[in-house]
């Protein structure tokens, strides 16, 4: 029985070290990755696929994974998959874009992403060690059969939200509510939305001995349509229609018509990675105005134009968009609005990160600006839009690393 038990050990031992050293071969020769996404739930593909290093650096890193999405017509998200060969596998690229479901749970989008992400770096991981623990496996599945959508791609939604906060001395509540109708294929993009917002903010004071309350309300609702027909690969047709109501703009009823065209340098079904859009509209809008404005108006209607510039770009250094806008009123070319949006990540070297966002505009159109004096409440709340010449925000950061490469290992005990 003892010479069974120490034979039973020594083959259990030899079988140890020989695990242990084919797992130390492989991960040596193991296909190092950098997956680029900001979003993604990395602990979840470091615990479920693990014949992969996992790397804190693009530049060391054998195929950097870029991903980006967008959303689709149904509500769901379109993702786009881009592996780029680096080192030994340079110049050995590919792209997977697949779509899941608006009604997909947070895990089965992350085990989708993982899913896609191994198919992708199949024919890297061919040229490893690694090779011959694949396995092809195929669901049995029935035929897919053409079924015909009984909703035309139509897709409506609603939505019900709202936040509440305070203390002794003040209270906040804030209530918004949304329904929308879209339809979106291939040539056509129609989405309408209706929304209405409530704001309301109480304050509790003493002033020479008396108690006293404070209360602001200001309140919103409207609709927003957008209309696109597709020309070919870069051109589309469409327009803007809005009508809305909002106590800060002085806007008892607004309405607007503005059809417009748009080209992109680019390709739209290279959208997801590269856009260079310019977009020009023309339109009649109608006022109807709360308070008596600046200009002396209580209604008035007006025509407008604008010029719009997008630029979206991603790759592997980095991402970056940006936006530039010039709208004016036809009958006074200095009623004008212009501004610029720059926003993204760039990593400068090894380790070293920059993120940038930010915005500037110069509002030179406010004719809805009220001409009653406001109270100095109302101005410290910001209940009523002011006049200025500029307005402005912005958002940067700097982050650096060093250290081990490797960044395969999850540990969530004490996470807060």
């Amino acid at each position: 029985m003892k010479k069974i038990s120490t034979l039973v050990f020594i083959i259990f031992f030899i079988i140890s070290a020989i695990s242990a050293q084919e797992t130390e071969i492989s991960r040596n020769d193991a296909l190092n990755i950098y997956i680029d996404c900001e979003w993604c739930d990395l602990s979840h593909f470091k615990e479920n696929f693990t014949i992969v290093n996992y790397v804190r650096d693009r530049k060391v890193a054998d195929v950097h994974i870029i991903i980006s999405e967008m959303r689709t017509g149904g509500g769901g998200i379109e993702y786009s998959l881009f592996f780029i060969g680096q080192n030994k596998y340079e110049a050995k690229n590919d792209t997977i874009v697949f779509s899941l479901p608006a009604d997909y749970s947070d895990d089965e989008e992350r085990k989708s992403q993982l899913k896609h992400i191994q198919l992708g770096l199949v024919p890297y991981i061919l040229k490893t060690p690694f090779a011959d623990k694949l396995n092809l496996s195929i669901e049995k599945s029935e035929e897919v059969k053409d079924e015909e959508d009984p909703w035309k791609h139509w897709v409506f939604s609603t939505d019900i939200s709202g936040y509440l906060n305070g203390d002794e001395n003040y209270s906040n509540s804030n209530f918004w509510s949304s329904l929308s109708a879209s339809k979106i294929t291939k040539k056509i993009k129609f989405i309408s939305r209706f929304h209405f917002s409530y704001n309301e903010s109480k304050f509790e004071y003493e002033e020479d001995g008396e108690q006293k309350t404070f209360k602001s309300i200001s309140r919103g609702y409207g609709n927003y349509t957008t209309f696109s027909y597709s020309i070919g690969d870069h051109w589309a047709i469409g327009g803007y229609f809005v009508a809305k109501m909002a106590t800060y703009s002085n806007l008892q009823l607004q309405l607007r018509f503005l059809p417009g065209l748009e080209y992109n340098v680019f390709k739209y079904s290279e959208a997801s990675r590269k856009q260079l859009r310019f977009l020009y509209t023309i339109g009649y809008l109608h006022n109807d105005y709360i308070d008596t404005t600046i200009y002396n108006k209580l209604h008035e209607g007006l025509f407008r134009h604008s010029l719009q510039a997008h630029f979206k770009y991603i790759i592997n250094w980095g991402s970056i968009n940006a936006a530039l806008w010039r709208s004016n009123y036809l009958k006074d070319w200095k009623l004008s609005n212009t501004g610029a949006f720059v926003g993204g990540r760039v990593r400068l070297f090894k380790g070293l990160s920059l993120r940038l966002y930010g915005g500037v505009s110069f509002p030179r159109d406010q004719i809805q600006l009220s001409k009653s004096e406001l109270s100095t409440e109302d101005i410290l709340l910001r209940q009523h839009e002011l006049q200025s010449n500029y307005s402005f925000w912005a958002n940067f950061g700097f982050s650096y690393t060093i250290g081990s490469i490797y960044n395969n290992i999850v540990n969530p005990r004490f996470d807060e």
